[in-house]
């Protein structure tokens, strides 16, 4: 049977793990021993690399949370694709979508522009026009860029401007499906498709690399690939494909995972089968990366492309009793497997390997956000960094030479989670540091605990708010005064600027990304 075989090859190829097992024992969400990135001083080599620019592959997936990765500390899922990934680069153990809902983020990484700048307020809105993407500033500096799966960026047709400077998009705005994804290709669609759309979009990857590297050899390439999994949407037998992707993955036991203790004895059960489809769809994933990852080893490519591999925010998977949008029996504030200042939310995976310039194996306690990105990867393919951009070039963490370092991470919600969908999680600014985590609501009094304040050294789940308490009215005083500095600095209105009667959102010039939207 094909189930078999796929589960015979996760047992050859995961070290020291039965594939129809799982390790009990409640999964930390603490960081792994703490090591710094001491790379060696690689100037010339970051020279030499700018004169010959680094291919990009930047992978990335919907919902997948820091501690659902076995290079992480997960002890039960398994991720020998990632892990080895991890082993070969640099893992960022402190990285952070800072805004921590789909098309946000989407935005922050191409363009290196907070929400509140970058016009993707919240899902389903545009991005302003006046600003410069990570793909045109590539796309200037000759580079062949392309964009395969989730876009949340707009709808097809992609017409060139609607790429943003990309060359080539097969992708849909948001379909969490799977198995029966409409893909535009450029201009050209919809095109059906049939299959774990994972496996699809893989598959188109290769598809690109191979063309290039056949057509285009000598100049470098872009790739973006946006999966949607394991974002929810996975497990669904619609069609009858109950033998698909990620059926074969499904390796693990409900009755063996062992919860967070932030995650109510009421909702055990159902937060047991939901981790374990979440499970299989991340091994399913990893598959995928490794199908990738292999392309570039054949293509003899590896060596002279940087691979990251990112995820756009985390998932509560029912920690503090939070749901989703469709559980209309909680509370509106309780509908959210993300957007909120939770680790679950907000810590997400990040790893960047480039041989020859990064230190094999490191790690780096590095706070890193999501705007980061763009600056960061710009300068280690050699290319300017665009005006406007409001994120940190880090790419001294990457290469282990000297640089300054941010003390804090800024967070922010901003929308109601799609168009006019109502009463949401509320919108709130935060402060993420080593240590703690601050964040204070527009309309306190609205909401349960309008102040957070935790501490995550000694309460790493975060179930203990000491806003409000006198034992620790200094720190979250010094938070606060960080807080109003990170709105100073980005020039972010949200404690006087003009807002929408409706909603509630802050009006920024926002435009929706389809017409249906509008009102």
């Amino acid at each position: 049977m094909k189930t078999s075989t796929r589960r015979e090859f996760i047992k050859k190829t995961i070290s020291g793990a039965a594939a129809g097992a799982v390790v009990a024992g409640a999964v930390s969400q603490a960081n792994p021993a703490k090591s710094v990135n001491k790379g060696k001083s690689s100037a010339s080599i970051r020279n030499s690399k700018r004169n010959n620019k680094p291919n990009l592959l930047y992978i990335f997936c919907d919902q997948l949370r820091y501690n659902a990765l076995g290079l992480n500390g997960n002890k039960v899922v398994q991720t020998p694709n990632l892990d080895t990934l991890g082993e070969q680069g640099v893992v960022f153990d402190q990285a952070f979508s800072c805004t921590p809902i789909c098309s946000p983020y989407r935005a922050q990484i191409i363009t290196g522009r907070y929400a509140h700048k970058n016009g993707v307020v919240c899902n389903e809105y545009k991005l302003h026009s006046n600003q410069t993407t990570i793909h045109q500033a590539l796309k200037q500096a000759g580079y062949h860029t392309a964009h395969i799966g989730k876009w949340h960026l707009g709808y097809g047709p992609y017409t060139e401007d609607k790429r943003y400077g990309l060359d080539y998009m097969f992708a849909h705005n948001c379909d969490h499906r799977y198995y029966t994804v409409e893909y535009y290709e450029n201009e050209t669609g919809p095109v059906s498709t049939h299959g774990w759309s994972p496996e699809v979009e893989t598959s188109k990857a290769i598809d690109f690399i191979d063309e290039h590297f056949s057509r285009k050899k000598g100049q470098p390439f872009s790739l973006f690939v946006s999966y949607g999994p394991p974002h929810n949407g996975y497990g669904s037998p619609e069609h009858g494909h109950y033998d698909l992707y990620p059926g074969e993955y499904n390796i693990y036991d409900p009755a063996q995972i062992d919860l967070c203790p932030n995650v109510p004895t009421p909702l055990a059960h159902y937060a047991r089968n939901e981790v374990a489809d979440y499970y299989a769809n991340v091994t399913g994933l990893d598959a995928q990366v490794g199908r990738v990852l292999k392309k570039l080893e054949d293509l003899g490519i590896a060596e002279h492309t940087i691979v990251c591999f990112a995820s756009d925010h985390g998932d509560h998977l029912r920690s503090y009793g939070y749901g989703g949008p469709w559980d209309q029996w909680l509370h509106h504030t309780k509908r959210a497997n993300k957007a909120t200042p939770h680790e679950e939310a907000i810590h997400v995976p990040f790893i960047l390997r480039y041989p020859g310039a990064a230190k094999m194996g490191s790690r780096t306690q590095t706070l890193f956000s999501s705007v980061d990105v763009m600056p960061t990867l710009l300068s280690l393919c050699g290319v300017g960094i665009p005006e406007g951009v409001q994120g940190k070039d880090l790419s001294h963490v990457v290469t282990g030479e000297a640089g300054d370092e941010p003390d804090s991470v800024y967070l922010q919600i901003l929308g109601t989670g799609w168009p006019h969908r109502g009463k949401w999680v509320g919108f709130w600014r935060g402060v993420r540091t080593e240590r703690w985590t601050y964040a204070r609501w527009r309309e306190q009094e609205k909401y349960e605990h309008g102040i957070w304040l935790f501490d995550r050294e000694k309460d790493p789940f975060e179930m203990n708010n000491l806003a409000g308490r006198p034992e620790h009215k200094h720190i979250q005083t010094k938070l606060e005064k960080r807080l109003q500095l990170w709105m100073q600095e980005t020039d972010d209105p949200f404690d006087y600027g003009e807002r929408e009667p409706e909603t509630g959102m802050l009006l920024l010039g926002q435009e929706f990304t389809h017409q249906k939207y509008y009102r």
